[in-house]
């Protein structure tokens, strides 16, 4: 997990400069971007009660059939900063692709996760 947050870190634009590839960020983006973190969310919460209940089982390889609680907010932490990293280098053709994919995947989980019984407490 060490070399995903030093990989996060070294794609991370720094304050002096941004990327070369790098449109102008807007605030479709940032709508765009607020959608995909949201979903995110709900199947970090899924995962958790996942991770809690021993009758559920992960189906994300990454993360194993029975995860800890750390490992899942890791994982999930690890994600969104990637995420929204890799959003804000691509030039707004590929990001708007990006962010639709990565859009459509969080929901499609959340979907599975509640199809299976998973229910989030709050």
């Amino acid at each position: 997990m060490k070399k995903a947050i030093i990989l996060i870190l070294l794609i991370l634009p720094t304050a002096h400069a941004a990327p070369v590839c790098s449109d102008e960020w807007t605030q479709k983006d940032t709508q765009y971007q607020a959608v995909f973190i949201t979903l995110t969310a709900v199947d970090w919460l899924q995962t958790k009660e996942i991770a809690r209940n021993p009758r559920f089982s992960e189906t994300n390889p990454l993360l194993g059939g029975n995860p800890s609680q750390q490992k899942v907010d890791i994982y999930f932490t690890s994600c969104i900063l990637a995420h929204t990293a890799i959003s804000y280098c691509l030039p707004r053709k590929y990001r708007r692709i990006w962010q639709v994919c990565w859009i459509g995947i969080e929901a499609g989980a959340s979907w599975h996760n509640v199809a299976a019984g998973v229910r989030i407490k709050f």
